[in-house]
């Protein structure tokens, strides 16, 4: 296996790991290549934060981006593989609220209901 083979296998590995799903296999788009092999085979594998500091980190951006694919992304993954609970979920949500506003805290803790209700019922 030369470098590049065994960082995708790496970075597919991470990925479904994160995100509790198998990484998308086959041909891939530039986007879906850079996310996976550049952001779970490179970042997520570096020393220095924890997976759970890396998912808050990721969960922060995403809601004050207000991006709902990216936030219920993010939001499934943490819960889905119980990194984090959803009480800590919820605090998040308040926490988020003082700093970067109610309404887009408001839209977070939408997704977070949304996706935990799923989660919750499989």
């Amino acid at each position: 296996m030369n470098e590049e083979e065994t960082r995708r296998t790496r970075a597919a590995r991470v990925f479904e790991e994160v995100n509790g799903f198998p990484a998308p296999a086959g041909e891939r788009d530039p986007l879906t290549e850079v996310a996976v092999d550049h952001v779970f085979g490179d970042i997520w594998t570096r020393p220095g934060l924890t997976r759970k500091e890396r998912r808050w980190i990721a969960l922060s951006c995403a809601a004050a981006a207000g991006a709902p694919v990216a936030m219920e992304a993010h939001v499934g993954a943490a819960l889905r593989t119980g990194d984090i609970t959803i009480e800590e979920m919820r605090e998040f949500v308040l926490q988020f609220a003082v700093y970067q506003g109610f309404p887009k805290a408001t839209a977070l803790r939408a997704t977070v209901e949304a996706v935990w209700a799923g989660v919750d019922a499989s």
